[in-house]
């Protein structure tokens, strides 16, 4: 699979004229746009689910309460209540779902790593090998901008999730070669396109609501 997804990435280079840049970018932005559909569904799910569990704060507070002096009771009355309102703690179908996905990002990864250890200049960078501070500027601001647009169930809580991905982030790039940012930028701008694909929904919901 690697040697196939190197061997696209060489055809995609001779379409762009021998730039392994914007091959790498044709390519992720493929992968991405192609699994966009599963990861929204699943970022949708997640999304209903964590609204269920958040209406339930009230009942799981007054639970808390009541068998504070009884905690092996407690676990039971909490999945009882989640499991009569169709919440799930953990979501194991989004869980095998991300999972699934994993193989699929580590292959294209490794790809488009040893694929820029030979390239050359792109754009402003003077080698997809090596680091680029703008590079990196960019990825943080996708990934901010991604972040703040992402409907939340905890609102007072988005900035400091927020701030948490972007240094998250910062600190993983600022060693890694351009090559590797661009596919990370690539993956940034489809995750921003999902988040206002999920904050239309959510705008739409409250449209009906209202």
């Amino acid at each position: 699979m690697n040697e196939t997804l190197a061997s696209l990435m060489s055809q995609l280079a001779v379409l762009f004229d021998g730039s392994m840049g914007w091959a790498i970018l044709a390519l992720a932005l493929a992968v991405r746009l192609a699994l966009l559909p599963l990861t929204l569904h699943l970022a949708r799910r997640m999304r209903a689910n964590q609204k269920i569990v958040a209406s339930l704060e009230p009942q799981v507070a007054e639970i808390r309460k009541r068998l504070a002096d009884r905690p092996a009771e407690m676990l039971p009355a909490m999945s009882a209540l989640y499991k009569a309102n169709g919440a799930r703690l953990f979501d194991r179908s989004s869980l095998l779902g991300a999972l699934l996905q994993l193989p699929v990002f580590g292959l294209l990864y490794k790809a488009i790593g040893n694929a820029g250890l030979g390239a050359g200049p792109f754009l402003w960078m003077r080698s997809l090998a090596t680091p680029d501070a703008a590079l990196t500027a960019i990825v943080l601001a996708l990934t901010a901008l991604s972040a703040y647009y992402m409907p939340s169930a905890a609102p007072d809580k988005a900035m400091l999730m927020m701030v948490v991905q972007v240094v998250v982030t910062a600190f993983i790039l600022w060693k890694l070669a351009a090559a590797m940012g661009l596919y990370w930028a690539a993956s940034s701008a489809v995750s921003l396109l999902q988040s206002g694909v999920l904050r239309f929904d959510e705008r739409r919901l409250n449209a009906v609501k209202s």
